[in-house]
């Protein structure tokens, strides 16, 4: 039996299925539960909520705060992301992007204005993280961005709390970010589309996935309402949107992973993001600005890839 059910959460549309021979309503409930983790992220995380638990942290400078271990998780992995990207990836830009536009409340309308900050004054480096007491101490003013952070670690709290309730089969899907379980109702490995670019309403192609995450990160999905030609990805060493690549997907073992070095990438560039992703050894396929596709040496086999472009 296969249940699903989709919310809009964190801006975007989540859908969550789950493959099951357990009652309708017991899977019902367990697909709730996890949902409630992508609420739980965007209340500690959400730099759209002047209330959230993110958004006191500017408050106070060379102040260790304690936070919550969702919070606290979030911002290690986005400052370790910065560091081994050498500042391409840098959680610190948020106030950037208040700037760009990027600043609306998607359920009130709010429009958030931070207290002056200008941004070449803080970078990752003056984020400091102490697991130990699980605090977080800004050495600057900032405010801190976890978009390309947030979003997959609610997947992937929802994967672990529907494998806790005994699930092995199940999709996670936030608006194209996908954590995919076990296999598909036809018992093959789930198949997944990746966005045209250009073309929204079409794929470019497709991947099989079990067991895995793939986030996808393009500028044309939110383009600056101030700036024009620019979008919600910023290249915080040289303070523009990228533009050599249309979009960029990445295959990881979970989704946080994947969701970060996707946009990471992206700043990085096809030569410079390829190079890492092997290093790390990350399957990434990317779509330059030409339609051109390239991957690392391992994503067509691993991912089952099959284009349409």
């Amino acid at each position: 039996m296969t249940v699903e059910k989709d919310f809009i959460c964190m801006d975007t549309i989540v859908m969550i299925r789950v493959v099951s021979g357990k009652p309708k309503q017991e899977q019902v409930q367990s697909i709730l539960r996890a949902a409630g983790q992508f609420y739980r992220v965007e209340q500690s995380c959400s730099r759209f909520d002047s209330g959230s638990e993110l958004m006191r942290l500017p408050d106070k400078t060379d102040v260790p705060i304690r936070v919550s271990p969702v919070l606290f998780s979030a911002i290690q992995f986005a400052v370790s992301a910065a560091a081994e990207t050498g500042g391409k990836f840098d959680p610190s830009i948020g106030r950037s992007l208040e700037k760009r536009g990027f600043n609306r409340n998607y359920l009130t309308g709010e429009r958030i204005h931070s207290d002056e900050v200008h941004p070449a004054q803080a970078t990752y480096r003056d984020i400091v993280v102490n697991p130990v007491n699980r605090t977080i101490t800004l050495r600057k003013p900032m405010v801190i961005d976890l978009g390309a952070v947030a979003k997959g670690m609610a997947i992937d709290l929802a994967a672990a709390e529907l494998r806790n309730e005994g699930y092995e089969h199940f999709l996670v899907n936030a608006g194209g970010d996908i954590f995919a379980a076990g296999r598909n109702e036809q018992k093959e490995p789930w198949k997944i589309g990746i966005r045209h670019p250009v073309h929204h309403d079409e794929i470019a192609g497709t991947v099989r996935l079990e067991n895995a995450a793939i986030c996808t990160s393009g500028g044309y999905e939110r383009p600056s309402s101030v700036l024009p030609g620019e979008h919600h990805l910023l290249d915080p060493l040289s303070g523009h949107s990228p533009s050599q690549l249309s979009s960029c997907s990445v295959i990881a073992p979970f989704a946080m992973l994947a969701d970060a070095f996707s946009t990471a990438a992206i700043v990085l560039g096809p030569d410079e993001g390829i190079k890492k992703m092997e290093e790390m050894g990350l399957d990434c396929l990317m779509i330059t600005r030409d339609m051109n596709v390239t991957s690392t040496k391992k994503f067509k086999e691993a991912g089952s890839w099959n284009p349409v472009l």
